[in-house]
């Protein structure tokens, strides 16, 4: 079913012309690129973090036990970038629309090293603007991702496996379909009223019923890590794009929390640290914003056939993604 695994020239190859079909999409519909924040002084509601520690002219000092935990010593302590949502949020002070490509770093929990679908860091091509309407959202998000789509098609440069075809062709139609987290949960036969996450098992269920890309919106409380507004139904105005054929979600996004307070609420139940330079901005400044995420080697792993999120991973990227499967790495040395 999927294409053998990439070369990493066709990796590199792959990875700029998407880049390059994002960035059109995103100037076409009037979208302005921002830099991203490489490290923050605050705190990212709910995120799971890592930091980075910088030294006073000399390295810091690391110290790793036999188990292999480490200590660090340094001057300075900064929050490496799990997404860039808040980030690009406080730009729209001063613009309407926005995007980056914000590179971001998470833990891979149990499971997720084999699920073909997960890395340790990754690229979001982030998208933000002023709107509070979902709506607005679902139809702009199916704007760039057609164009891309399209830009992709029209390049005789690209060599689309059978199976890339059929997935890029997918992206690019019309009217992707919209349905609620209690439907997605009826539809693979759950109860509407379960009030968890799909698990990756019922997400590759739910999406192979699907050759269109749709979005999954109205998700109840205590199954978002991340904070969104809270509606009058008492549900969170959040949203997935969802890819077919089984590959799962794509972007994730939502309608921004309204108030200071609602911020600093929502990011108290998610965990005991939350940033109040965004609390006081939010009630500051009266922006309403909406936005999602794009992950890059998501829609490029769907978009090429490929088997692995793995073989987004770039011969120069030496980090920790290659610690997920050595083997993997040292097969595709030899293709």
């Amino acid at each position: 079913m999927f294409k053998p695994t990439l070369t990493y020239l066709e990796t590199y190859i792959w990875s700029g012309n998407v880049l390059s079909g994002l960035r059109k999409a995103a100037t076409e519909n009037n979208f302005i690129e921002i830099l991203p924040a490489i490290a923050s002084s605050s705190y990212e509601p709910g995120a799971r973090h890592s930091f980075a520690i910088l030294g006073d002219k000399d390295l810091p000092e690391m110290i790793a036990d036999e188990l292999g935990n480490v200590q660090v010593k340094g001057k300075e302590k900064y929050y490496l970038p799990v997404s860039h949502v808040v980030e690009k949020q406080m730009s729209l002070e001063f613009l309407d629309r926005v995007y980056c490509l914000a590179p971001c770093l998470r833990l891979v929990m149990d499971g997720e090293e084999s699920s073909g679908k997960h890395l340790y860091n990754f690229f979001q091509f982030e998208i933000e603007w002023r709107t509070s309407s979902m709506v607005d959202v679902f139809q702009q998000g199916e704007k760039i991702l057609k164009s891309l789509a399209q830009t992709i098609l029209d390049n005789p440069t690209i060599e689309l496996s059978e199976i890339g075809l059929r997935n890029v062709k997918a992206l690019a139609k019309s009217n992707y379909p919209t349905i609620t987290f209690s439907e997605g949960h009826r539809l693979i036969g759950n109860s509407p009223d379960l009030k968890r996450d799909f698990t990756p098992e019922e997400d590759e269920k739910l999406t192979k019923l699907f050759d269109i890309p749709f979005w999954i919106y109205d998700y109840p409380e205590g199954v978002r890590d991340s904070i969104y507004h809270q509606n009058e139904n008492g549900s969170y105005d959040t949203y997935d794009l969802m890819l077919p054929f089984g590959y799962g979600e794509l972007t994730t996004g939502g309608i921004r929390p309204k108030t200071a307070k609602e911020i600093i609420e929502q990011s108290k139940k998610l965990g005991k640290s939350y940033s109040m330079t965004y609390a006081e901005w939010k009630d500051k400044s009266q922006i309403q914003t909406a936005g999602f995420g794009i992950g890059l080697e998501r829609i490029i792993r769907y978009m090429s056939g490929c088997n692995s999120i793995l073989d987004i991973v770039q011969y120069h990227d030496l980090g920790p993604n290659r610690t997920i499967s050595k083997d993997f790495f040292k097969m595709k040395e030899n293709i």
